[in-house]
């Protein structure tokens, strides 16, 4: 008998998966689409188009290989066309050498910035009750500072120290567990 890992995924669980990684690839897409077409605006359309690219050829992944080496190409590919189709060149032709390390670069970046989320996740289930509170007020439901000073009963300079070395202590505490990480 099988053990759960070994299952074949089903369809749903695929499609699933790939949904969860275009949906972690948008910044470093959205980072490498800018160093071939320049407008926001242009950026953000190319972008959209190549998720459904993606989409629509998620068949042809090949799951063995990154996924941001696939995308990337993708996004290259949907660049081009974007611009030719506006009757512009890109400012930089790129080849599929330079495509697929600026796709292991991304990789590598939101491997890291996860890796970051991660660990200050950890760090704030340290912090006391309280002091979640204050942060979840502030940046999850974006309390302003005085409104968070008065429903604490406190002045907003206090509040606003307070969130200060909160951060402060948050930044300390997630580069000291990425050094550890990086020691061992």
């Amino acid at each position: 008998m099988r053990c759960p890992s070994e299952l074949p995924q089903t369809v749903s669980e695929m499609d699933e998966r790939l949904v969860s990684l275009i949906a972690q690839h948008q910044l470093p897409l959205t980072a490498f689409l800018r160093t071939i077409v320049r407008a926001p605006a242009d950026v953000d359309d190319v972008l959209q188009e190549t998720n459904l690219v993606l989409w629509r050829k998620r068949n042809e992944y090949d799951t063995s290989r990154p996924f941001a080496s696939w995308a990337c190409r993708i996004a290259h590919l949907q660049a081009l066309s974007f611009l030719k189709s506006r009757g512009r060149k890109p400012h930089i032709s790129l080849n599929e050498e330079l495509i697929e390390d600026l796709a292991n670069r991304a990789a590598m970046q939101l491997e890291q910035m996860n890796e970051r989320a991660e660990e200050l996740r950890r760090c704030i289930e340290k912090l006391p009750s309280s002091q979640k509170d204050i942060l979840q007020s502030r940046y999850q439901h974006n309390v302003s500072v005085n409104e968070l000073a008065s429903s604490l009963g406190r002045q907003p300079q206090a509040v606003a120290m307070t969130l200060y070395r909160l951060r402060k202590s948050l930044k300390e505490c997630v580069e000291r567990a990425l050094r550890v990480e990086v020691s061992l």
